[in-house]
């Protein structure tokens, strides 16, 4: 047990972190000294950290609570071992790079206020060409992933602390051309933006079973589009601040409407709360997404969700996983089953945002458990035992997680945040972790600034700069040294104990058993007690069944998904199964490809190859009735990896010699492997009756993928289906 004289900073059945370290099942860490932590597993004797104090002139931290005092020194330190010889930052110990989102995250996080001009350099080094860098992800990059925008907000945090005009309309111009290309490959049917969920980029940890790389990017992610609203609101505070409120007004239009198809797509009435995404047919997949949650929090987006948008996210001892419920048949943690800590500083942040110091208590004591059990702040751990082992990848000092660790201290203990043209200090500290803290020497614009703050609380009772009575607010223009002092007006009572729901596994997915046009029969899911069935994306119908009669067979093609409900649980949509009547679907081969293609068609499959010229690949015409119908192509792009690369491929899809869409052929399957066909996403159109010719087409619109030089696949059929 602890020394009585120390101070529980918080307790839960898992573990119990004191003023000067921690105990749980199997661990023990124990400051010696304010440099010196000595860690010790059961079996393993023990280890000893050391923890140097901040480089000199950095940005300090003290506090009558000496774990703080030293879990603060390991991230500065640690932030500081991640910086290259060219200035800029690796991602981690493991890394040999940085990226887009890890940089962008790290900056809002603190990393900004610490260490601006290797931030700087870093966001610099995601830029090419003028846009920003996608990170690679599942499929190869964008546009299956489209979260590089998340740039934006790392880039305001740096203006936000050092105020510089010249950074901030290089961020215009790079914010904007991005913003373009997106608009014009991107669907205009909708203000929201498919693709990936942000960081949650393996998509066997997170994504249904059937899901391949190209629904995943044909789907809208709660995160993704909550990134791009921010993007938007960005980029209009940075041209207000320069001072060209014409050029920013049609940017405020669009994230206007963004932010209300947001509202219309992810938040469920009956639950209250947001789902993690919709599949390309409009399926919601009802699981939460924490970071999501905590940013739509954060960036306002989330209004008068807020207070229930943070209560219901899901939780274990050990902190707030990624998502949940977990996905079932996916024992190893990554993202399924994890929690990342800078994920967890984040929900800290909208924690204290919304004055609640016992959800704060929570994430504040997750983030120092971590790092005093590690000896380091790791990149990721395992949801359901704490430990980092067992999880398929994970890095010392990585460079979120050390900034999630400042940010711990910047914008949730000591509360800074920005109001138009103020710095503000709104302190949230837990019960908990009542005492004098001091941040010193902190450069934000001109001013250097020496804070203390005493006591706990959200409720300032005082407030004192270079002696005399002020008010927590600063103009950012203001100049000089100051000495601020915060007293805060505890609670009379004491917090409420965080009563967050326990993530748990969802049930598997539905699995057809021989369907048929008029009888949909599917597998009976263990703990489900009923199924939902969906036809194109709209709810048809409920049974305790493991099979539903079709009364009136549909006219035109229809696709049916089933979903497994069970007590309190629910899981992913199922395999999508298609009932097509006759005359509703047809298949067209690829017919002809252009003089300048290297090969021609062989085998009713073409070879589309990277070249600077307008090959056509033509797939001829056929005769069809008025109607809606779905266009997909039958492809492989085998270049590289499933899982990650930047190599999709892009083609033009023309109707009737029109161009109609940019379709995205990601990698579906490991490289090399060029027997495994998929379809892409789909393409809707509506045509009258009579014939019609198809073609995709290589040209300067879709020469722009990731990779910049690798843009080739495989193609086999066209598929034509009427959908109305």
């Amino acid at each position: 047990m602890a020394d009585e004289k120390e101070q529980v900073l918080f307790e839960n059945a898992a573990y119990r972190l004191t003023s000067t370290g921690l105990q749980q099942e199997g661990l023990t860490a124990r400051l010696q000294g304010p440099g010196k932590l000595i860690i010790c597993r059961e079996g393993q004797g023990e280890r000893e950290i050391s923890i140097p104090p901040p480089p000199n002139g950095c940005t300090g931290m003290r506090s009558s609570i000496p774990v703080l005092t030293a879990m603060y020194n390991l991230a500065a330190h640690e932030l500081q071992a991640n910086v290259q010889p060219d200035g800029s930052m690796l991602a981690g110990a493991n890394w040999s790079t940085v990226w887009t989102r890890d940089i962008a995250y790290a900056a809002t996080l603190g990393a900004a206020l610490i260490a601006p001009a290797e931030v700087r350099a870093s966001l610099q080094s995601r830029v090419k060409d003028g846009i920003i860098l996608q990170d690679t992800g599942t499929g190869g990059g964008w546009p299956i992933s489209t979260d590089r925008v998340v740039w934006a907000m790392g880039a305001w945090s740096l203006y936000q602390s050092e105020g510089d005009t010249e950074w901030l309309k290089y961020c215009v111009d790079v914010i904007s051309a991005t913003l373009a290309q997106d608009d014009a490959l991107l669907p205009s049917h909708t203000p929201l933006r498919p693709g990936e969920t942000s960081f949650i980029d393996w998509r066997e940890q997170s994504y249904p079973d059937w899901m391949t790389p190209a629904d995943i990017g044909a789907s809208y992610a709660f995160g993704t589009n909550v990134l791009h609203y921010i993007a938007r609101m960005v980029l209009v505070r940075m041209l207000t601040e320069l001072e060209r409120e014409k050029e920013a007004a049609p940017h405020r239009e669009r994230a206007t409407a963004l932010a209300a198809a947001i509202e219309q797509a992810f938040w469920s009435k009956a639950n209250s709360q947001y789902c993690m995404m919709r599949t390309p047919d409009g399926c919601p997949d009802e699981r939460i997404d924490s970071l999501a949650n905590a940013l739509a929090v954060i960036c306002g987006l989330a209004g008068e969700h807020s207070t229930r948008a943070m209560a219901t996210l899901p939780s274990s001892p050990w902190g707030t996983p990624v998502f949940a419920p977990y996905k079932s048949g996916q024992a190893a943690a990554y993202h399924n089953r994890a929690i990342w800590p800078f994920e967890e500083a984040f929900v800290l942040i909208a924690h204290a945002e919304l004055r609640d110091p016992a959800g704060a208590a929570f994430s504040m004591a997750a983030l120092l458990r971590a790092a005093l059990a590690f000896g380091t702040n790791k990149e990721n751990f395992h949801a359901e035992s704490g430990e980092a082992e067992g999880t398929l990848q994970n890095s010392d000092r990585q460079l979120w997680s050390t900034a999630g660790m400042l940010g711990l201290f910047y914008y949730g203990l000591f509360g800074i945040h920005y109001e138009h043209d103020n710095l503000v200090f709104t302190p949230c500290v837990p019960k908990g972790f009542a005492g004098s803290h001091w941040l010193t020497n902190l450069h934000i614009r001109d001013m250097v600034l020496n804070v203390r703050i005493n006591g706990y609380g959200t409720d300032i009772c005082s407030v004192r700069i270079n002696g005399k009575p002020a008010t927590p607010i600063l103009p950012l223009d203001t100049v000089g040294n100051l000495q601020i002092e915060i007293e805060l007006m505890p609670e009379d009572s004491d917090e409420p104990a965080s009563n967050f729901p326990t993530a748990h596994e969802d049930l598997p997915e539905p699995e057809w058993d021989n369907p048929t046009p008029t009888l949909l029969r599917w597998h009976p899911v263990p703990g489900a007690t009923s199924y939902y069935i969906f036809a194109n994306g709209s709810a048809l119908g409920a049974t305790p069944d493991c099979s539903f009669a079709i009364t009136r067979p549909p006219t035109c093609c229809t696709e049916y998904r089933v979903q497994a409900i069970g007590p309190g649980n629910a899981g992913c949509l199922g395999k999508p199964w298609q009932s097509c009547p006759e005359g509703t679907f047809s298949r067209l081969q690829p017919l002809s490809i252009g003089e300048e293609a290297e090969y021609d068609v062989e085998n009713n499959q073409a070879w589309l190859d990277t070249k600077p010229c307008t090959a056509l690949l033509s797939y001829g015409g056929t005769t069809l009735a008025t109607g809606t119908y779905r266009l997909r192509v039958q492809y492989c792009n085998a270049t590289a990896s499933l899982r990650d690369g930047d190599s999709c491929a892009l083609r033009e899809l023309l109707v009737d010699g029109e161009p109609v869409a940019i379709i995205p052929l990601p990698h579906n399957t490991e490289a090399g492997n060029w027997e495994h066909y998929t379809l892409t996403a789909p393409v809707t159109v509506n045509l009258k009756s009579g014939r019609h010719t198809f073609a995709l087409r290589y040209n300067s619109a879709t020469c722009t993928n990731a990779n910049g030089k690798l843009n080739q696949c495989m193609v086999r059929a066209l598929e034509i289906t009427r959908r109305g």
